[in-house]
């Protein structure tokens, strides 16, 4: 299979190709200089990490999840998925009514030279898995998963997909791994043409596992998507969800109020919400001066 990178410019392509494999790799989504600050985010925190766990206190899971913890309530978060050139991307597989599900979260496939415990560790927390799809894990048939690595990525550490596995449905799963007694017919298909800050998109359904170890500690940016309307899990309820995009018909909806569509509720006045309601939907629908305001007082 050929190894293909698309551009965010090449719509058609793109959609044809992601509904034949089940997967597709963008490159430009994202500007170097912020791929830059949030590779230099991470080694800010991985300093701080070093210093605090001498002591060998604290797992890489725990180092992961803080790490998430801290980038989920940062400026850097707000670049990478309130991105304009993402959600046009996304508009692609889902229209005007895109969701972000959950919080974004760190991968973190550390470098060759750690012992086996680490190693379990890391494949118990899903930072180093074999075959897999994150449809097992309750992800939703509907929903797109992101993978960004950003950080030590190498053409050993990369990832490797099944082209158009996502096409047979759930795969029978045995133990967190494919049921032995099916005979596996997909080829693997290793992505170690990626470059830093390239975007992954894959449907939930598609099997995947991660390339192997390096010299390198690899860290990737993973969330997923999806459509409002679309089914969604349980576990996918849980976890919540964020509106990036909202198509004209959800705009009306708004402007009435409420699902009981109340009868003359601005009749004769302005229809809206209230400016306060309106900038809790997105940060693109609040006022210059409102946004000019937030930004200073985040410094």
């Amino acid at each position: 299979m050929k190894n293909i990178v698309f551009n965010k410019k090449k719509s058609n392509s793109i959609v044809d190709y992601f509904v034949e494999n089940g997967f597709c790799v963008v490159r430009g989504i994202y500007n170097e200089k912020k791929l830059k600050e949030l590779e230099k985010f991470f080694k800010t925190i991985s300093l701080k990490f070093a210093k605090i766990n001498k002591n060998n206190l604290y797992d890489q899971q725990a180092f992961a999840i803080a790490c998430g913890s801290i980038f989920n309530k940062s400026d850097l978060n707000d670049y990478f998925f309130n991105n304009k050139n993402l959600i046009q991307l996304l508009k692609l597989f889902y229209g005007n009514d895109i969701i972000k599900i959950g919080d974004s979260r760190f991968q973190i496939n550390t470098e060759t030279g750690n012992d086996k415990k680490q190693i379990k560790e890391e494949k118990k927390h899903s930072q180093y898995l074999g075959i897999h799809s994150d449809y097992w894990t309750g992800t939703s048939e509907y929903s797109t998963h992101y993978w960004l690595p950003f950080f030590g990525l190498d053409k050993k550490n990369s990832i490797t997909v099944y082209p158009g596995s996502h096409l047979n449905g759930p795969f029978p799963v045995y133990n967190r791994s494919i049921d032995k007694s099916y005979k596996f017919l997909y080829k693997p298909h290793n992505l170690n043409f990626l470059k830093k800050g390239d975007l992954l998109l894959f449907h939930s359904l598609l099997l995947h596992k991660t390339s192997g170890k390096s010299q390198k500690t690899r860290v990737s940016l993973l969330t997923r998507f999806n459509n409002l309307h679309y089914r969604k899990t349980q576990q996918e309820y849980d976890l919540g969800f964020k509106t990036l995009s909202a198509g004209p018909m959800r705009k009306i909806i708004r402007m009435i109020g409420n699902d009981r569509l109340t009868p003359f509720r601005t009749y004769g006045g302005k229809a809206g919400i209230d400016r306060v309601t309106k900038s809790i939907y997105a940060e693109n629908q609040m006022q210059p001066k409102d946004l000019s305001l937030i930004n200073k007082l985040k410094k």
